[in-house]
C-alpha cells in the first residue's frame, strides 16, 4: 500500500523548501513557527471487490498556516499552487480537490484512491509421494 502522507510531503518539498517551511505529519507542536504545513488524514473509505482486491479512498486536509502579514493573500496563492501540485502525485491522482480559508488558515481538501490486492494464503499439500524406478 502506498504511504499517501509521505507522497504529499514529498510533493510539498518540491515547491516549498525545508529551510523555510516545516511540514507536520503528526500533531503540530505547541509554539510552531509560521509559515508551515500540516497534513491531516480525515477519513478512509474501504470497499472490497472480487479477486482479493480492495479499494481504499483516503481523504486529506492539507493545512497551511501563513505568516501574520496578509495571511489571506498568502493562503490564496498557496491554494493555487496546491491545486496543481497535489492533483497528480508520483503514483496517485488526486480527486475532489477544494479549499477554504478558516480563521486565516488554508484548508486544502484532496482525496486519493488506490486498489490493494490481498495475497491469499497458500494451500499446502498434505503428503506427496513419488515413486521412481527404471524399467529393464
Amino acid at each position: 500500500m502506498i504511504n499517501v502522507t509521505m507522497e504529499i510531503k514529498t510533493a510539498l518539498r518540491t515547491q516549498y523548501p525545508e529551510a523555510q517551511y516545516d511540514v507536520y505529519t503528526e500533531s503540530i507542536e505547541q509554539g510552531f513557527s509560521e509559515p508551515c504545513f500540516a497534513i491531516h488524514q480525515l477519513t478512509a473509505d474501504i470497499t472490497p471487490y472480487p479477486n482479493y482486491r480492495t479499494e481504499i479512498v483516503q481523504h486529506f486536509d492539507v493545512r497551511f498556516f501563513p505568516t501574520e502579514t496578509r495571511p489571506r493573500e498568502q493562503c490564496r496563492a498557496v491554494a493555487e499552487t496546491l491545486t496543481f501540485l497535489l492533483r497528480q502525485l508520483s503514483s496517485l491522482r488526486g480527486t475532489n480537490l477544494n479549499w477554504e480559508i478558516t480563521d486565516d488558515v488554508l484548508h486544502f481538501f484532496v482525496s486519493y484512491r488506490q486498489f490493494v490486492r490481498e495475497i491469499p494464503e497458500e494451500y499446502l499439500m498434505e503428503i506427496l509421494q513419488q515413486n521412481t524406478r527404471t524399467e529393464d
